[in-house]
C-alpha cells in the first residue's frame, strides 16, 4: 500500500486485558458459528495448542451495481487448497498475536504495518478448533473504499501471491431477482474452517447487514441452490 495513512476502524483504546466477547445474533446462534467460541484470556491459558489469526478487511461501499446494492467491500481471497478464506495465518511459536497477523498480512496481500498496522482495538473474537489443536484469533479492519481497491492492486505483488494465495476476491453482497445469485450463491463455496461464519459475524457486527437479511440470506443458499431457473 502506499503511504497514504489508513484510519484505525474504531479509535478507542483497547488492549488483550479489556477484550470483550462478541456478540452472536440469534440467527447465528447456531453450533458452527458458536462452537468453541472463548475469551482471549481463555486462549492465553491453552499453551499447548497452534495459534493463528486472520483479518477481514472491509470499506464501506454505497450505492448500487448492475446487479444489486453493493453496501460494503469484504477481501476474501482463494487459497492454494482451493478453498476461500480470509488473509492471515500461522503465528510463530512465542510471537506475538498482533505482530504475527501484520506479518502474515504482509506476506499474503502487501498489507504495510507501517503505515496502518492492525491493533487490538480491530480485535473481534477467539475460537478454539479442538479437532485441530488451533487457537484462532480474529480481527475486522476497516478501511476507505479507495485504499481498499489501492491494496487490492498491490496484493499481486506480495510474496505469497501465487503460492498460499490464489488470487483476491470481492464478497458479492446482494441477492438478484433470480433470489439465489450473488451471497446466497456464494456462501455455498468451499471455505476452509470457519471463515464463512467469521464473514457473516463480520456482516453483523459492522452493521452491514441485518439479522434479518441475514437470516435471509441464509435460507436462500441453504434453500434455493437446487431450484431451476437460478443462472
Amino acid at each position: 500500500m502506499s503511504s497514504m495513512e489508513i484510519p484505525s476502524s474504531e479509535q478507542k483504546e483497547a488492549s488483550p486485558s479489556n477484550l470483550a466477547m462478541p456478540e452472536i445474533p440469534k440467527c447465528l446462534q447456531i453450533r458452527s458459528v458458536t462452537k468453541g467460541l472463548i475469551s482471549f484470556a481463555e486462549s492465553l491459558q491453552m499453551t499447548d495448542c497452534g495459534r493463528a489469526a486472520h483479518a477481514c478487511i472491509w470499506a464501506p461501499h454505497p450505492g448500487g451495481s448492475n446487479f444489486g446494492e453493493c453496501r460494503a467491500a469484504i477481501m476474501m481471497h482463494l487459497r492454494f487448497d482451493g478453498t476461500f478464506g480470509f488473509p492471515g495465518g500461522l503465528l510463530e511459536p512465542e510471537e506475538d498475536v498482533i505482530d504475527g497477523l501484520n506479518r502474515e498480512m504482509a506476506e499474503e496481500i502487501g498489507w504495510n504495518p507501517t503505515v496502518r498496522p492492525i491493533t487490538w482495538a480491530d480485535y473481534y473474537s477467539t475460537q478454539l478448533e479442538p479437532r485441530k489443536n488451533m487457537v484462532l484469533h480474529f480481527f475486522i479492519v476497516q478501511v476507505t473504499l479507495e485504499q481498499f481497491t489501492e491494496l487490492e492492486k498491490n496484493c499481486v505483488s506480495a510474496p505469497e501471491y501465487g503460492n498460499e494465495v490464489l488470487g483476491t476476491v470481492r464478497v458479492p453482497l446482494y441477492t438478484m431477482a433470480n433470489e439465489y445469485s450473488g451471497l446466497p450463491a456464494f456462501l455455498n463455496n468451499k471455505f476452509i474452517g470457519i471463515a464463512k461464519q467469521q464473514l457473516l459475524l463480520a456482516l453483523y457486527h459492522q452493521k452491514i447487514m441485518t439479522e434479518q437479511e441475514i437470516a435471509e440470506v441464509l435460507f436462500k443458499s441453504q434453500n434455493y441452490k437446487l431450484a431451476p431457473n437460478r443462472f
